[in-house]
């Protein structure tokens, strides 16, 4: 679905709905009219209108009422609106690459399903821009159940350790780091931004920069007041400035990611997705290399000017100067916070799709919903691609990032 998700859509309900028109029309070309009144289709909502319902309540069932109206003009069996909790986006990740990997059942030479011997489930980094989530088996004890997760798939029990944090997506995480920097100036108006280029110069206004409930106001500013953001293209200020946005200190005798929240150590192979892949693809990052160079390429790249990128990179001239913040920010998500160190780093894949597949939390929910995945094992059934399943029901969701 192109464009922004239905939580930008808080003081335009309208919109939310109209956003959703060219998603539903493409829908309405694939599926065979013949088919389309039973067809299942459920709208999955994510961080952004979790942000958005804490934030004002009314206004998001006013935009679910509004997406709601939107789908019920089509022909199909709409089934409801619902806003995943971060636990359920967290574990529908997990279920959707382990899915489509097929580490859950694996149909045999001998023409039945069957667990896979000696393989390993795979882990789940999501980064979106409201939350991001970590999700994975850890083989120990889960010591706090509000990050536990049991599923029962194909006839084995999976025991994972899940945790969604709400306001370190990359959106808003980087919306912290500008309130932050804003807060610690000399100069109410200046805000240098030591993970910006040097050469780049913006205008922010107030109203832009506290209008989330992850960037609470220091006082009560003019909403039309302008602060100038100015880059100063410094990588060892910028990771010392995103570290002040977690909180690392982990109580006696307990292991935790950050904030305070318990984590096990991290376990097995990851797929990193989402927000994750799309900065490290840009900077060329995602063929498994080290984590030394991929200091290196991150440190190099922050250190360019503005006008420099710009010569190399034209065609991105529109989010480029965040790229640096980015990057850092997920090193200091990946090794302070989840705390991958030098000898796991190499567990982490760095990818948009698995088996021709997009991931991300929806086709887990789908699976999830329709009661794809069923909990006892299965028995002799005709094989199909784990692809051609995830397509056997048209399925329509919205992912909020």
């Amino acid at each position: 679905l192109a464009g922004p998700g239905i939580s930008s859509y808080a003081n335009d309900p309208a919109g939310a709905g109209a956003s959703l028109k060219p998603c539903l029309d493409k829908a309405m070309e694939i599926v065979p009219a013949e088919q389309q009144r039973e067809t299942p289709t459920y709208l999955g909502a994510t961080a952004g209108m979790r942000l958005l319902r804490e934030q004002n309540s009314t206004k998001a069932e006013q935009v679910f009422a509004e997406v709601a109206k939107a789908i019920g003009e089509y022909p199909v069996d709409f089934r409801g609106a619902q806003i995943l909790t971060g636990k359920e986006e967290g574990s529908f990740g997990w279920i959707t690459i382990n899915y489509l990997l097929e580490t859950l059942v694996k149909f045999s030479f001998a023409e039945k399903w069957e667990h896979p011997q000696d393989t390993e489930v795979l882990g789940a980094l999501d980064l979106g821009g409201a939350s991001t989530q970590i999700t994975f088996q850890p083989g120990v004890r889960i010591e706090d159940q509000n990050t536990s997760a049991f599923f029962r798939l194909y006839g084995t029990n999976y025991s994972l350790y899940t945790h969604s944090y709400l306001c370190y997506g990359q959106t808003q995480a980087l919306k912290m780091l500008l309130a932050a920097l804003h807060q610690g100036s000399s100069s109410p108006q200046q805000i240098s931004h030591p993970c910006y280029p040097t050469g780049y110069r913006e205008n922010v206004t107030a109203a832009d920069l506290y209008n989330s409930p992850c960037v609470p106001a220091p006082s009560t500013p003019s909403p039309a007041q302008v602060f100038t953001v100015t880059g100063t293209g410094d990588p060892t200020a910028c990771r010392t400035a995103i570290q002040k946005l977690f909180n690392f200190t982990c109580g006696a005798n307990r292991t935790c990611g950050f904030n305070g929240v318990y984590q096990p150590p991290v376990r097995g192979q990851f797929f990193a997705f989402a927000g994750f892949y799309y900065t490290f693809h840009f900077l060329n990052l995602t063929s498994q290399q080290s984590l030394s160079d991929v200091n290196s390429t991150i440190q190099t790249f922050c250190k360019k000017n503005w006008t420099e990128l710009v010569k190399t990179f034209p065609q991105q001239k529109g989010y480029l100067h965040t790229y640096c913040s980015k990057a850092i920010y997920i090193l200091t998500l990946l090794l302070d916070g989840y705390k991958f160190n030098e000898h796991t780093w190499s567990s982490i894949h760095f990818s948009r799709q698995a088996a021709n597949t997009d991931i991300g939390w929806t086709l887990g929910f789908m699976l999830n919903f329709t009661n794809m995945i069923p909990t006892e094992a299965l028995e002799h059934v005709k094989g199909h691609q784990p692809s051609l399943w995830a397509g056997a029901v048209s399925f329509i969701v919205l992912a909020i990032v």
